[in-house]
């Protein structure tokens, strides 16, 4: 059957990614987010002086946190199996790299990462946010937990001695160490430009360009790309996995809404006027 998570993710290029600093490697997945909240906090140092109401303030530094969350859903057994494949090299991703000497194993580098997704989280150095994983912004990864759906709500791949999920969710925490200047620079261009910085817009042609209209000349509405992720993820989390039995009865997984969403997908982009490439 159609993988139409896939293919919207290919079309959009709306995959998070994560590239290991320590190993240099990648792993990605198709973005159905379902939580980014972007932190920044200001630290000050306070401090009461005898005969003054207010405090003296000494400016700390500025610490930018992320909270991600985001569901990996699969409509086929092999997509399961490589979504999981997946998984477990994120987790290893984890863990600090070691030098050996002798018996003995120490720590050689931490484990930082380079986390992407489209336009919403890439590093502003390295200019207008591409596919590159090296695009990513520099990160270590706190409280990173995940969870497998047995609940009814999805199926999984059911063989002797295995059983492959078919839905995962993914949650972390990261901490932002930026490569480029921040703030105002003196005698220089002043701030990052407002259109790069932390998130990268385009500029307002190019946007004109990208949308669509529908309805006639006296009833128009410009839909944008978000629309389409809303779509895409409404679509998947409703979607439920059904085991259909192949020549030698093994249980092989489909969703099962997923076959009439596969079929539709297109049509419903199409009547909603989703922005397309």
């Amino acid at each position: 059957m159609a993988d139409y998570i896939s293919n919207y993710a290919n079309g959009k290029n709306y995959y998070f990614i994560f590239y290991s600093v320590v190993s240099g490697d990648t792993v990605e997945f198709p973005a159905l987010l379902t939580q980014l909240d972007d932190k920044f906090s200001p630290t000050w140092n306070s401090q009461k002086v005898f005969g003054r109401q207010d405090p003296v303030l000494t400016f700390q530094g500025t610490e930018r946190t992320m909270d991600v969350a985001f569901d990996v859903p699969s409509v086929s057994k092999s997509q399961a199996k490589t979504n999981l494949i997946a998984l477990n090299k994120l987790i290893n991703f984890l863990y600090p790299g070691f030098s050996r000497s002798g018996f003995a194993n120490t720590i050689s580098a931490s484990p930082l990462f380079r986390i992407k997704f489209a336009n919403l989280i890439y590093d502003q150095s390295k200019g207008v946010p591409g596919d590159s994983p090296e695009s990513g912004l520099v990160c270590g990864i706190n409280n990173f937990s995940h969870s497998f759906k047995f609940d009814g709500s999805a199926g999984w791949v059911d063989e002797v001695g295995s059983a492959i999920p078919a839905f995962f969710s993914v949650s972390f925490s990261a901490t932002i160490l930026h490569t480029h200047d921040l703030g105002h620079i003196e005698g220089e261009d002043g701030y990052q430009p407002a259109s790069e910085f932390p998130y990268f817009v385009k500029e307002t042609s190019d946007l004109d360009s990208r949308l669509n209209t529908v309805g006639d000349a006296t009833n128009q509405a410009i839909l944008t790309q978000g629309a389409a992720v809303n779509t895409a993820s409404r679509v998947a989390a409703s979607s439920r996995l059904d085991v259909i039995g192949d020549a030698t009865n093994q249980a092989v997984l489909t969703q099962g809404t997923a076959a009439s969403a596969a079929s539709n997908i297109a049509a419903a982009v199409a009547n909603d006027s989703i922005a397309r490439d």
